[in-house]
This record gives C-alpha cells, structure tokens and sequence, in this order.
C-alpha cells in the first residue's frame, strides 16, 4: 500500500485479494428440502425442546417440562419420564402443525445418549420423522506419549 495516496500497489493487490469460498448445492438448498430443525436443551432443572423454522428462524412449537400444562402432572421436571413427556407433547404439537420432517444438529460437544436419546425416540414414536445430522469431528494428532504404551519397560531389576 501506497503511504502517501492510498492505493494498493500492483504486486501487493493480488496478494491481499482472498478467494471467496462458494457454498456448494447441497449446502444452499439444505433449508428448503429440510427446513424445520429441531433444538433440545436439557438442564439441571428442566427440558425444553422446540421446531424452529430454519429459514425465517421462527419458532413453530415449542414443549417445556416447567410449562403450566406439564409441570403439576409431571413428579420431577428433569427426570427420564419429563423427557419422555416432552418429546411426546413436542410431537402432538408439530403434527398438529403439519410438520412431518424435522433435522437434528446436536450441539458441539453432545452426545445422541441419556436424555436426549429419550426424547428423540419420543418424537420419533409419535410419528415424526428426526433426521439426525451428525458433523464429523477432525481426528486430533497422537502425542509422543503414546510411543511408550508399546514399549517394554528396560529398566534393569536386581
């Protein structure tokens, strides 16, 4: 860059210039062909799962184990049988709505077990179809540690 005008040198402007990443076919008409997706949060306290529009980013349904509806029939809002409720609840509420088809995004760092398997079986017994979109986590490098597991140990005993 020019200090006294301004302007990019010739040499440098082809350099500075980043290639802008195009999405591909599948990642543009992602949100048309499946365009509801599902969020489940699960507390220490409570469950809550919801259908989110993903192209106006609209919340369609949503079922809460400390609702008003759910809570006094409910023994505890966080157990097994609150995530079963919930799941239950969720799925009258979409199907309702014409919902069939939802996609599912855990979150960084979730595992589809416990919990959250409950209530996605819940929606999925009910009659909606979950599509579970799980992304693939880049292997992470070995450490020397894991040279010695292998070896023997050479110390000498006496």
């Amino acid at each position: 860059m020019n200090t006294f005008t301004g302007e990019m040198d010739n040499l440098n402007a082809s350099v500075v210039k980043k290639r802008e990443r195009t999405l591909t076919f599948n990642q543009l008409t992602a949100p048309y062909h499946y365009p509801f997706c599902l969020d489940i949060y699960i507390s220490k306290a409570s469950v809550r799962a919801c259908v989110i529009h993903r192209v106006t980013s609209k919340v369609v349904t949503v079922a809460h184990s400390i609702s008003k509806d759910m809570k006094f029939d409910l023994g505890s809002t966080r157990n097994a049988v609150a995530c079963a409720a919930v799941g239950t609840v969720l799925a009258q509420r979409t199907l309702e709505d014409d919902i069939h088809d939802v996609i599912y995004t855990p979150r960084k760092g979730d595992k589809v077990e416990g919990k959250l398997q409950i209530v996605l079986q819940a929606l999925i017994d009910n009659g909606v179809n979950v599509k579970v979109k799980l992304k693939q986590r880049k292997l992470k490098k070995k450490t020397s540690s894991h040279l010695y597991n292998g070896l023997e140990d050479k110390r000498i005993y006496r």
